[in-house]
């Protein structure tokens, strides 16, 4: 048997072209293949509140109508602020098998009859014939577990719960021979990692791999986290979650999008379970990011030039056509000026770019001259620092000025300035201490030539 397993469409008007076009092309390649069952892990939606007259809902109706005639769907609803309980309309835009969508805990059969063909049922009749057995569970928040008087609302008492509901299921499923059991679920499980981006809500419940153990599945579909990945239960079956079907953000740039097909063993065993996964025409993204506080040269020799460059290195072998690119930024507030984002942006766009985001963190000056000066310890690190902030070169000859101000004494400083007043002044150690010699070796003035400066 052959399953299609999808999730995290997050279906909306600002992507919908992209969204479109991956779907498609994951439709376009099943119908080459031998299908027998499609299961969608949820988050069609990207929000609760689409329109049923926007692109993006006229578009589910109609892949979901392609998917059901293909094969058989099984849908669990997703997050609720993304899905709520949209998918639920999914069950009457069936093409030629069925769609069912579960908006709550259930087990379903896919069975087969002389009569109706292909369907789902909760419970079969005496003359279907059971197919696959599917354990649909969507997500299991917080928020639904707050009336159960006998549930406290804490991570480790849920997961019981859960583990109990996992226990049950597996045991309703045992009774179907040689029958494939799968469960198709929209949640977090531990240690799964996820996307740079990507953020969890809070109501969210972590379930163990040894909670899902308990439900006795021979293949795990999930969705939810956006980086597509599998894992070992115990007992010998694996865990997969497929990822989102496109790259929604920059946090995502690095993973490949797309989906699984799962070719499960015909005597039930998972040692001879087979996953393939494709990857769908998603757009490709790069970012490059540049710390111009460390490389002042990079911005004085001309930043623009090197961008171009630097985006092409980080896309490898992808085409910029149709790219996303992301740049930062980190500099002096000053400086700003000094970035062309206009001409950056004119430059990455002509060279086929479909979008191009720059991102600027502005550092001011005095937050970060006034804590380095204060840590600097000498009069010429103090001076060298505050040049260094305001990208100024030392004028030739004055750290050796600031460590004589910093290493003489008081009278010496005085007796020096006094003899110089009339003199170009010393720009040495070696002649301030050779000018110093000679004035104490003068004769002293009188207190009358000294208040009229008479010799």
């Amino acid at each position: 048997m052959n399953l299609l397993h999808f999730a995290d469409c997050h279906f909306d008007e600002k992507n919908h072209d992209e969204i479109e076009l991956c779907m498609d092309s994951m439709i376009q390649e099943v119908r080459t293949r031998q299908i027998d069952a499609i299961i969608c892990s949820g988050d069609v939606t990207n929000s609760q509140y689409l329109g049923a007259d926007t692109k993006s809902a006229k578009t589910i109706a109609r892949q979901f109508r392609e998917l059901s005639d293909i094969a058989p769907v099984a849908v669990v609803t997703g997050t609720f602020s993304h899905d709520g309980n949209l998918p639920e309309i999914l069950q009457y835009v069936s093409g030629k098998f069925p769609v069912h969508v579960s908006s709550k805990p259930e087990q379903i059969v896919l069975v087969y009859n002389n009569i109706e063909g292909f369907f789902w049922r909760t419970k079969p009749e005496g003359f279907d014939e059971p197919k696959l057995v599917v354990t649909q569970i969507p997500p299991p928040t917080k928020e639904h577990w707050k009336n159960r008087q006998d549930i406290e609302t804490d991570n480790n008492n849920i997961a019981q719960a859960m583990g109990a509901i996992f226990s049950g299921f597996g045991q309703m499923a045992s009774k179907y021979e040689n029958v494939p059991h799968i469960l198709n679920g929209h949640f977090t499980v531990a240690g799964a990692k996820i996307s740079e981006n990507q953020l969890l809500p809070g109501s969210d419940i972590t379930i163990g791999t040894e909670t899902l153990s308990m439900a006795m599945a021979e293949l795990i579909l999930l969705g939810h986290i956006h980086y597509n990945q599998s894992f070992d239960i115990p007992g010998g079956a694996k865990a997969f979650y497929s990822g989102s079907v496109f790259r929604k953000d920059f946090g995502e740039r690095d993973t490949a999008k797309g989906f699984y097909i799962h070719r499960l063993d015909d005597n039930c065993t998972t040692q001879g379970n087979k996953s393939t996964f494709i990857e769908t025409p998603t757009r490709e993204m790069a970012q490059v990011d540049y710390n111009l506080m460390e490389d002042h040269v990079l911005l004085r020799e001309g930043l623009t030039g090197y961008i171009i460059a630097d985006v092409f290195r980080a896309l490898g072998d992808k085409a910029i056509e149709g790219a996303w690119i992301k740049l930062t930024f980190k500099l002096w507030m000053d400086e700003v000026r000094n970035i062309n984002q206009s001409e950056i942006k004119r430059l990455l766009e002509a060279a086929g770019a479909a979008r191009v985001v720059l991102e600027i963190e502005r550092v001011r000056r005095e937050n970060s001259r006034d804590e380095e000066i204060i840590k600097a310890v000498t009069l010429v690190e103090k001076v060298t620092t505050l040049a260094n902030h305001r990208s100024q070169p030392l004028p030739e000859g004055l750290e050796e000025m600031l460590e004589i101000v910093e290493t003489r004494n008081v009278h010496d400083l005085v007796e020096y300035a006094k003899g110089r007043m009339e003199t170009p002044m010393a720009w040495t150690k070696k002649e301030m201490d050779a000018d110093i010699i000679e004035l104490k070796e003068q004769p002293e003035l009188s207190t009358k030539e000294e208040e009229y400066g008479v010799a």
